[in-house]
């Protein structure tokens, strides 16, 4: 008798890139999940190292994973949208596969979202600095001082909905139906992709639940797509353009303009910054001061309007407003200086802290050691 397939409660959609170094300790970090009734959906952009044969070899030892190859161009949103409409899950989660992941990352969140009877699952996440392998709490990827009282909640009407969290898929569960009963889908650009679809869900949601859990551990390395921001510099802002059209479509702008401003000024500063390039850095900020906070509705950004997050990005607003590109990199060398000056305190008096520590754990062995000895001779 033919046994019916089992239908996975969890779609993992995973697209891959020549991640051959890392997508075995993915793959593995799933396959440890203390809940099972998953299926894992790779997509893969036309490696052209082992990344596919590695994959192969995990689906002849487990017919949990389905791979899909494509050809390459490097537009992680067509994968996952792939990924989305070969689902057989009830739920989504939209992983990557140079990440790794706790053993309760499935089952906790799945409980929590269906005792929430919610759309979506926002959750933690931590850095892990492939360099020096050390793990590093952010302490942006949920912002533990924006979670409300009340869980779940709507997202419309949540004041910080697109600042709790940040713009990546990778922290959400997602309830598959939610997804295609309001047609969402991911941007078909080379960076900035999640941008759109992870906004306009959390302002649709009707019930958005959290489960407050370090759940994945995301790779900081010099190969990810944000070390190369310069590539293709202008894909954050079609993204925050695309949402605020379709939040106006939805006539739900006004509900969310608060959360929206702060998520610009956060992304605009963000993106800027990260420009590996001085050339493309001058032509961002020309563009930023000229069109891009006009075409956003920021033009007029007052104080009272910024969210505790953002304070240092407001200031950066006015000087940029107020200076030239010259006289806004002066400002901002000055402020790294004293960032950089608090670290280094910060830094020194650890490692004081350690050496005292240390000495106080040798001295005091060395005095019950020598208490020891005492005893003995007195005997």
């Amino acid at each position: 008798m033919q046994h019916e397939k089992e239908i996975p409660d969890v779609s993992i959609i995973i697209p891959t890139y020549n991640v051959e170094k890392y997508i075995e300790q993915c793959l593995k970090s799933l396959f440890a999940q203390k809940y099972k009734n998953f299926e894992i959906i790779c997509v893969d952009d036309g490696s052209d190292d082992q990344t596919v044969f590695i994959i192969k070899k995990y689906m002849r030892l487990n017919k949990r994973i389905r791979l899909y190859e494509l050809p390459h161009c490097g537009k992680a949103g067509i994968m996952r949208n792939l990924g989305i409409e070969k689902a057989e899950g009830e739920y989504c989660l939209f992983l990557d596969g140079d990440d790794f992941f706790e053993p309760e990352l499935v089952g906790d969140t799945l409980k929590r979202i269906r005792e929430d009877k919610s759309d979506i699952c926002l959750f933690d996440a931590r850095l892990y600095y492939e360099k020096s392998g050390n793990f590093i709490d952010a302490g942006h990827m949920l912002k533990k001082e924006y979670v409300p009282q009340k869980i779940p909640f709507e997202g419309k009407s949540f004041p910080y909905i697109f600042n709790i969290s940040t713009g990546c898929p990778w922290t959400k569960l997602y309830r598959k139906n939610f997804i295609k009963e309001n047609n969402l889908q991911f941007m078909e650009t080379h960076r900035s992709n999640d941008l759109y679809f992870v906004c306009i869900s959390l302002a649709m949601a009707k019930r958005v639940t959290i489960l407050e859990e370090k759940l994945v551990n995301y790779r900081k390395s010099s190969g990810s797509l944000q070390a190369n921001n310069a590539n293709s510099p202008w894909d954050w802002y079609e993204a925050l353009k695309a949402v605020r059209t379709k939040l106006m479509e939805l006539g739900i702008y006004e509900d969310v303009e608060y959360s929206y401003k702060n998520y610009v000024l956060d992304v605009s500063f963000y993106n800027l910054e990260s420009m590996g390039n001085a050339q493309v850095f001058s032509m961002v900020y020309e563009k930023i001061k000229k069109e891009i906070f006009k075409e956003l509705g920021m033009e007029e950004l007052k104080k009272e309007e910024i969210n505790s997050w953002n304070e240092k990005y407001y200031e950066q607003y006015l000087q940029l407003k107020a200076s030239g590109e010259k006289e806004y990199l002066f400002y901002r060398i000055k402020e790294l200086k004293k960032e950089n000056q608090y670290w280094m305190e910060r830094a020194r008096k650890a490692e004081q802290d350690t050496k005292n520590n240390i000495i106080y754990i040798t001295a005091r062995n060395i005095w019950i050691m020598a208490r020891r000895i005492l005893r003995k001779k007195g005997n």
